[in-house]
Protein backbone atom coordinates (compact mmCIF):
# COMPACT_ATOMS: atom_id res chain seq x y z
CA UNK A 1 0.00 0.00 0.00
CA UNK A 2 0.91 3.87 -0.72
CA UNK A 3 0.05 6.74 1.71
CA UNK A 4 -1.85 9.43 0.34
CA UNK A 5 0.41 12.57 -0.09
CA UNK A 6 -2.71 15.21 1.15
CA UNK A 7 -3.94 13.49 4.04
CA UNK A 8 -1.92 10.18 4.87
CA UNK A 9 -4.36 7.34 4.19
CA UNK A 10 -3.52 4.45 2.95
CA UNK A 11 -4.18 3.90 -0.85
CA UNK A 12 -3.74 1.72 -3.83
CA UNK A 13 -0.79 1.86 -6.16
CA UNK A 14 0.58 5.31 -7.92
CA UNK A 15 -2.26 5.93 -10.73
CA UNK A 16 -4.98 5.78 -8.20
CA UNK A 17 -6.91 8.44 -6.68
CA UNK A 18 -6.90 8.27 -2.96
CA UNK A 19 -10.68 7.14 -1.54
CA UNK A 20 -10.58 9.22 1.21
CA UNK A 21 -9.84 13.07 0.10
CA UNK A 22 -10.06 11.54 -4.04
CA UNK A 23 -6.45 13.55 -4.33
CA UNK A 24 -5.05 12.65 -7.55
CA UNK A 25 -8.38 11.85 -9.84
CA UNK A 26 -7.92 15.21 -11.79
CA UNK A 27 -8.19 13.33 -15.14
CA UNK A 28 -11.61 14.08 -15.38
CA UNK A 29 -11.31 17.40 -15.63
CA UNK A 30 -8.48 17.90 -17.72
CA UNK A 31 -10.30 15.11 -20.51
CA UNK A 32 -12.94 17.73 -19.61
CA UNK A 33 -11.64 21.01 -20.56
CA UNK A 34 -9.77 18.80 -23.94
CA UNK A 35 -13.19 17.95 -25.27
CA UNK A 36 -14.62 21.84 -24.11
CA UNK A 37 -11.66 22.83 -26.18
CA UNK A 38 -11.93 20.32 -29.33
CA UNK A 39 -15.14 21.08 -29.64
CA UNK A 40 -14.96 25.26 -29.58
CA UNK A 41 -12.19 24.42 -32.48
CA UNK A 42 -13.99 22.55 -34.79
CA UNK A 43 -16.99 24.67 -34.51
CA UNK A 44 -14.96 27.70 -35.30
CA UNK A 45 -13.43 25.91 -38.23
CA UNK A 46 -17.09 24.77 -39.42
CA UNK A 47 -16.29 20.87 -38.96
CA UNK A 48 -19.96 20.18 -38.27
CA UNK A 49 -21.43 21.80 -41.49
CA UNK A 50 -18.74 19.37 -43.19
CA UNK A 51 -19.48 15.84 -41.32
CA UNK A 52 -23.48 17.16 -41.64
CA UNK A 53 -22.87 17.03 -45.60
CA UNK A 54 -20.97 13.86 -45.03
CA UNK A 55 -24.30 12.19 -42.75
CA UNK A 56 -26.76 13.45 -45.56
CA UNK A 57 -24.39 12.36 -48.38
CA UNK A 58 -24.72 8.44 -46.97
CA UNK A 59 -28.22 8.71 -46.28
CA UNK A 60 -28.73 9.71 -49.49
CA UNK A 61 -26.35 6.82 -51.00
CA UNK A 62 -28.76 4.63 -48.85
CA UNK A 63 -31.93 5.32 -50.09
CA UNK A 64 -30.74 5.24 -53.31
CA UNK A 65 -29.74 2.06 -53.06
CA UNK A 66 -33.23 0.77 -51.38
CA UNK A 67 -34.97 2.19 -54.76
Amino acid sequence: MAKCVKCGADKRRWPRSCPKCRHGAGRRDDATDTAATATDLAASAGLFGGIWRGVMTAVRWVVRALT
